[in-house]
């Protein structure tokens, strides 16, 4: 017999629930009026409920069943056992039934033991004064390190893809509790300075001047020649030439990379011609395997130049029989334009100018001008106002390196790196006046302000008109937050939505880590998959850009498709498709709605051979009705050995074989009948009407009684189930937003987001309106030791 799960019985013995009861808030009591309240409701309801339908499982007669209900005598015992009942919470939520064949408890009994427990263990009064929670200081993630270095300097690599992963937390890779400095990604944080510094800054203007070189492409101009491991070797008088395109007037320098094999101490004679103009003669000493530049200095106009070096003294002594003495010729590697040797303003990068406004001059100090130049710098590095004090010891930095004979720019690289690895930098810092006091609750300022929410939209800084907004503080007014979230999502820095709140949410960042059986499912590559994420991309961020309701997830009629992923779909006829270019393309006449039919969600929640309902049912509930099932016992038994002992049962029939034990069944009467809804769908996301020589049976009954045949029609139940999903979508949205996971302190705050975004239908802006102005995005609290 295999070990039994602690959590079996109560599996076994709890109802399915389609959505949390809401029980009417009670008028006003004393604590000591509510607590005894709470203790006649357990003992009138929840005591009886206990005996009649859980009791026989879960009690001290059976001294291996982890939850023991007769222990529990009183409500304060179920209130200093919170974690346990958090668990009997889940279960309710997760819709675990008593099996079929038991007596079940009706629809009042199950609302009112729900109501019961989440009342007591969570003793919310959304009338009082909310409790905000804290946020852990957080450390920017690869993605906002990117993305604050690309908004701060304009550099546009990506220095952070050097960096270790990051690790996840409550679904996510911005949670502050489990962003760690590892001594490894500090030491990648130096060297990442340093190459963003030398990008950002140029300390040697000489590297600015742009060099045009033609080798293999130049053309033969008379004589006998050959092209070999040497260049052009000219064998007689004649030559090479080349056209280069001169962008700007002013001074250039020509260069040839030339070598000879020379006689009688007598060199090859070479001329450097400007069309048919000799500008220059070199006689050419360097061997023909140690080639060197010859160069000359020329002022030119805009315009086509075109350049050629020519052999003149060719020499030939066919009866000299020292090779030494016998032929003469020239080798030619390339011609090489430089230039203009003058360098403008203009031409240093964007981010130089902009950080080099003042240089030491005119009685301007080093130390001073590094001062002013620091100031803009600093206050958007740390995202707050900085005081000179701050920012005088990164000006000294660039000062000291002036003494020791660096030049200023060389000097400004070394502040600059010393900001950049700064923890006021890598860290969002806000502060508490009192930080070891859970009782202090406080707005957070304003630049702490904008810097949530701009790492919450566009994973990155805030920008000028937020630090503006921030500085006059009116940021905090709601009217002015609700203007900037407007214009905030229809930024194209809101794309990171997409890249980091979306792709995590629905998994698909491990969708490249899934490797369907090439055997089975020829065709598909990694083009196809980037293709499935790309259609995934796009579709978000049309409902971000269009502020669709988040219902469309569910039912939205239209997707994106190139040629590649079209034919994979056998929707190829429903465009006009040009090779890899995504356009938009309506779903109507097919069964394809939403996220659930995009073959990204579908390839993700299948096994490498064959479907898997059960990842699919399972994926539903986590991310789209926010009911995780709970984790299967250690000991469950395999479907693998299901299909072994069964290989010619349907996939349906062998889950129903794999239900008939109990520990199973529990759980997975939800789970396979959602994902038995999108068995339609092959393990990449095909269309089918069978699986081998079996037709599919895509229909299912969900515990409350819900039915579908097909995907369309699970479709429609979910989308009867909206106010679910509008709560799931809101708080993976507000753990996000927050960087932290929620507490049952949170329920208050979620609770009102949802209300009001329903009365907007769910607009996505709605939604992300609400958590910006709910209290745990905009407050904070002290410590002390509290959750």
């Amino acid at each position: 017999m295999p070990r039994r799960n602690p959590y079996f019985a109560l599996w076994i013995c709890l109802a399915f629930f389609p959505a949390l009861a809401v029980a009417q808030a009670p008028a006003k009591l004393t604590p000591a009026q509510a607590a005894a309240a709470a203790e006649q409701s357990y003992r009138a309801q929840v005591v009886p409920f206990l005996k009649q339908y859980c009791l026989e499982c879960h009690t001290t007669k059976k001294p291996d069943e982890e939850i023991q209900f007769e222990k529990f005598k009183d409500a304060p015992s179920v209130v200093a056992n919170a974690k346990i009942w958090q668990k009997v919470l889940e279960m309710l939520n997760s819709s675990a039934m008593p099996p079929d064949d038991k007596p079940q408890p009706s629809d009042a009994q199950r609302k009112q033991v729900i109501a019961w427990i989440e009342k007591t263990i969570y003793n919310l009064d959304c009338d009082g004064t909310p409790d905000p929670g804290r946020v852990t200081i957080r450390r920017l993630n690869r993605a906002e390190y990117n993305n604050t270095i690309r908004d701060l300097l304009g550099v546009t690599f990506r220095p952070a893809d050097d960096f270790p992963s990051d690790d996840v937390g409550s679904g996510f890779d911005n949670q502050g509790d489990v962003l760690s400095l590892p001594p490894l990604l500090f030491e990648k944080y130096l060297s990442a300075a340093e190459k963003i510094s030398h990008s950002a800054i140029i300390a040697n203007s000489a590297s600015l001047v742009k060099t045009q070189k033609m080798g293999r492409k130049l053309e033969a101009v008379g004589g006998k020649w050959e092209r070999g491991e040497h260049g052009w070797g000219l064998y007689s008088n004649g030559g090479v030439k080349g056209s280069f395109d001169i962008e700007k007037p002013g001074e250039y320098t020509l260069r040839v990379i030339a070598g000879a094999q020379n006689i009688n101490r007598e060199d090859a004679e070479m001329e450097l011609r400007r069309g048919d103009k000799v500008l220059k003669k070199f006689e050419v000493h360097a061997p023909h395997d140690k080639q060197k530049g010859y160069e000359f200095k020329l002022k030119l106009p805009k315009g086509k130049l075109e350049l050629s070096a020519h052999f003149t003294n060719d020499f030939y002594d066919e009866k000299a029989t020292d090779p030494k003495k016998k032929d003469r010729n020239l080798y030619v590697t390339s011609l090489e334009v430089q230039g203009p040797l003058e360098v403008a303003e203009s031409d240093y990068p964007e981010s130089h100018r902009k950080l080099i406004v003042t240089k030491p001059a005119g009685g301007v100090t080093p130390a001073q001008a590094a001062l002013a130049n620091l100031r803009p710098l600093m206050q958007r590095a740390f995202r707050r106002k900085v005081s000179e004090q701050e920012i005088l010891p990164f000006a000294e930095l660039a000062a000291q390196a002036v003494k020791d004979g660096e030049s200023f720019e060389a000097g400004m690289q070394i502040s600059l790196q010393a900001v950049l690895v700064s923890p006021h930098f890598l860290f969002r810092l806000e502060r508490d006046a009192q930080p070891n006091n859970p009782q202090q609750i406080h707005d957070i300022g304003s630049y702490e302000l904008a810097t949530r929410l701009s790492y919450f939209l566009w994973s990155s800084l805030p920008d000028d008109e937020l630090f503006i907004l921030a500085n006059q503080g009116k940021l905090n007014q709601p009217d002015v937050l609700k203007q900037q979230v407007r214009r905030m999502l229809q930024d194209p820095r809101a794309e990171a939505l997409t890249q980091n709140f979306a792709l995590q949410w629905l998994n698909l960042r491990m969708l490249d880590t899934t490797s369907p059986d090439p055997k089975v499912f020829q065709g598909f590559d990694d083009k196809l998959k980037a293709d499935m994420r790309r259609e995934t991309e796009m579709f978000f961020n049309t409902m971000v850009k269009e502020d669709r309701s988040i219902v469309d997830f569910l039912n939205g009629d239209f997707t994106y498709l190139n040629e590649r992923l079209a034919k994979h779909y056998g929707l190829e006829d429903k465009a006009k498709f040009n090779g890899d270019e995504f356009i938009r393309v309506s779903l109507a006449g097919s069964p394809r709605r939403g996220v659930l039919s995009q073959a990204s969600v579908l390839t993700l929640t299948s096994n490498p051979g064959r479907t898997s309902p059960v990842k699919r049912g399972k994926w539903i509930l986590e991310n789209i009705l926010g009911a995780p099932p709970p984790d299967p016992p250690a000991d469950v038994p395999q479907l693998d050995a299901t299909q072994k002992a069964k290989p010619n049962l349907s996939l349906r029939q062998q889950l129903e074989l794999h239900r008939q034990n109990a520990v199973c069944a529990s759980c997975h009467k939800t789970m396979d009948a959602l994902g038995f809804g999108l068995e339609n769908f092959d393990a990449v996301g095909r269309w089918r009407d069978k699986d081998g020589k079996d037709a599919i049976d895509s229909s299912g009954v969900l515990p409350n009684g819900d039915k579908f045949r097909g995907p369309s029609e699970l479709t429609g139940v979910l989308v009867q189930r909206k106010q679910e999903f509008a709560r799931c979508f809101t708080e993976k949205m507000m753990v996000y937003a927050l960087g932290r996971g929620l507490a049952p302190y949170d329920r208050c705050a979620a609770d009102e987001i949802v209300k009001v975004a329903g009365q907007e239908q769910f607009k996505i802006s709605a939604v992300v309106t609400q958590i910006v102005l709910s209290d745990p995005f905009r407050r904070r609290r002290g410590d002390g030791g509290k959750p």
